[in-house]
C-alpha cells in the first residue's frame, strides 16, 4: 500500500509515537512520514536485541523522504520476575502484525535485523499477500556457539538474581556490557576499521549506562528465544527477498546468513565489505542506499561495496 492508501499515514506527516494496545502488553511504535507523496509502501522495521524505535535516527535521515517508516518497540519476550511467563516468536510476530492493523496499513515491506529477523521471516512466510518485500540482515538458523554460551550464562545469572541465597553480588554493568559487545561484534575487525569500532563503542556506552544487568536485559528482550528455532521450517515463497551480512560478522556469519537465504525462493544474498554485525550503524549511508534500491526494484549491481548472489 502506498502512503496515499493508508488513511492513518496520510494524515500523520512527521515523526510520531503511538501506543499499540496488544493483549496485556501495550507497546510504543514510532512512525516517520515525509510531507508530500511517498514512492513506496511503508517499511516495517524490526530492530535487534536491546535496540529501540530511537536507534534508527541515521537511517531515518537517509530514507524517510522516500517511504514511510513504522518502527515498533515490541514487548520483551520475558518480564523480570516472571520467567515462566514468556512470549514466543509467534507471539512477537502477532504483536508486530497488530501494529499494522492499528495503523491501517494493509501492505508493507519488512526490514528485520538480528533478532528481529525471525519475526520478519514469519511475517513473510505467513502473510505473503501483505508483505511486499522482505529484507533480513544478521540472520542465522541458530546462534553461534559463543553467543549460545553467553545466552546460557545470562539464563543462569537470571536464575541466580531471583534466588535469595545467591552468593553473587550486584553485577558489574560495564564488565557485562563489554562481554556482550565482544560477542555481538568482531573486536579484531574493529581494531582495523574505525566505523566498526565506533558502532561498538556506541552500543557499549548505552549498555553500560543501563540501570540493569545488560546480559539479563538481552536475555529478557529476545536472547533466550534465539535458542528456540529462530528459523521456522517451510521457507518463504512469493515475496521478493534480500538477505545481507557484513563480511566480518562473527555473531551471525556469512555462512549463517547464506543458509537463511537458501530457504527463501529466489532471494538475493549480499555481503557488505568492511562491515560487521551493526550494519545500519557502521555504514548507515551505504545501508540506506541498499535498502532504497531494493525497495525501488532497481539493480543492486551498482553497489561497489557489496558482493551479490542469487539463490535458486
Amino acid at each position: 500500500m502506498t502512503r496515499q492508501g493508508s488513511p492513518f499515514l496520510s494524515a500523520h506527516a512527521g515523526a510520531h509515537d503511538h501506543r499499540i494496545p496488544w493483549r496485556a502488553a501495550d507497546y510504543p511504535c514510532r512512525t516517520v512520514v515525509a510531507h508530500g507523496p511517498a514512492s513506496a509502501e511503508p517499511l516495517l522495521v524490526l530492530s535487534g536485541g536491546l535496540q529501540t524505535r530511537h536507534s534508527w535516527g541515521r537511517f531515518e535521515r537517509h530514507v524517510a523522504s522516500r517511504f514511510p517508516l513504522v518502527i515498533p518497540d515490541l514487548p520483551p519476550a520475558r518480564t523480570p520476575g516472571q520467567a515462566a511467563q514468556s512470549l514466543s516468536w509467534d507471539d512477537l510476530t502477532d504483536a508486530a502484525l497488530h501494529a499494522t492493523h492499528r495503523l491501517r496499513i494493509s501492505r508493507f515491506a519488512v526490514l528485520g535485523v538480528s533478532s528481529g529477523y525471525p519475526i520478519g521471516y514469519r511475517l513473510a512466510q505467513r502473510h505473503p499477500d501483505r508483505v511486499t518485500r522482505l529484507m533480513l540482515f544478521g540472520a542465522a538458523p541458530r546462534p553461534a556457539p559463543r553467543l549460545a554460551e553467553l545466552i546460557s550464562k545470562g539464563l543462569h545469572r537470571e536464575a541466580d538474581s531471583r534466588s535469595p541465597c545467591s552468593a553473587e553480588g550486584p553485577p558489574d554493568r560495564l564488565r557485562a556490557a563489554r562481554e556482550l559487545v565482544s560477542v555481538l561484534t568482531n573486536t579484531e575487525a574493529a581494531e582495523r576499521h574505525l566505523l566498526i569500532k565506533a558502532a561498538g563503542r556506541v552500543v557499549l556506552d548505552q549498555l553500560a549506562a543501563s540501570a540493569d544487568d545488560p546480559l539479563i536485559r538481552y536475555v529478557h528482550d529476545r536472547g533466550f528465544l534465539l535458542l528456540r528455532n529462530p528459523l521456522p521450517p517451510g521457507g518463504v515463497r512469493g515475496v521478493p527477498s534480500l538477505v545481507g551480512v557484513g563480511e566480518f560478522d562473527t555473531a551471525t556469519t556469512v555462512a549463517d546468513n547464506r543458509a537463511v537465504a537458501a530457504t527463501i525462493s529466489g532471494a538475493t544474498f549480499i555481503v557488505m565489505k568492511n562491515a560487521d554485525h551493526l550494519l545500519h550503524m557502521e555504514r548507515d549511508a551505504d545501508f540506506a542506499t541498499l535498502v532504497a534500491l531494493f525497495l525501488d526494484g532497481r539493480p543492486l549491481s551498482t553497489l561497489q561495496h557489496c558482493t551479490i548472489e542469487t539463490m535458486p
